[in-house]
C-alpha cells in the first residue's frame, strides 16, 4: 500500500536550494501549527527550467500541483518566446512554442505549479518530483 504524500498546505517555505549542475530544485518547508513541527522537502529532479516570484521572508504554500505542460508554456508564452535566445530552457526550439511543447513531452518533462497563500509562487519543468519528510530543518547557508 502506498503512503499518501505529505501535505504542504499552509507550510512555510523557509528556504529553497537550486543545484544547477545537478538539475535539482528543493523547497524546504515547515508546518508550524503542530508540535513537534513537521518538515517536508519538495524535491524536483531533472529540472529543465523554473521560475519563482514574490519571494518573501515568510512564504506560505497553498500547494504544489502537477499541471499540463502546454498550459504552463502557453500561460508564460511571452517568457518562452524570447528566452530561447539566451539558451533557456536548454532546448533547441527557436521561439516556436509548439516545438518546445512537443520536445518537452517527448522527453517526459512534467509541469508543476507552486501555489501560494502568501509570498513565493511559480512553476517548475522537471522530470519528477517528490515530497520527503525530515526530522529537522535542512541546513542551508
Amino acid at each position: 500500500m502506498m503512503r499518501p504524500e505529505p501535505s504542504v498546505h499552509d507550510n512555510f517555505v523557509y528556504a529553497y536550494t537550486v543545484n544547477c549542475e545537478g538539475r535539482r530544485v528543493t523547497l524546504h518547508t515547515e508546518y508550524r501549527d503542530l508540535q513537534p513541527q513537521e518538515f517536508t522537502d519538495v524535491i524536483f529532479s531533472d529540472v529543465v527550467a523554473h521560475s519563482f516570484e514574490h519571494v518573501l521572508r515568510a512564504n506560505i504554500l497553498f500547494d504544489v500541483e502537477e499541471d499540463d505542460v502546454e498550459s504552463l508554456i502557453q500561460g508564460n508564452a511571452a517568457v518562452f518566446e524570447k528566452s530561447w535566445r539566451w539558451g533557456w530552457p536548454p532546448i533547441e526550439y527557436g521561439g516556436d512554442l509548439a516545438l518546445l511543447i512537443k520536445t518537452l513531452r517527448s522527453q517526459s518533462v512534467r509541469a508543476f505549479t507552486i501555489g501560494s497563500s502568501y509570498g513565493l509562487s511559480g512553476w517548475v519543468l522537471a522530470g519528477s518530483y517528490e515530497r520527503q519528510k525530515r526530522d529537522e530543518p535542512a541546513r542551508v547557508a
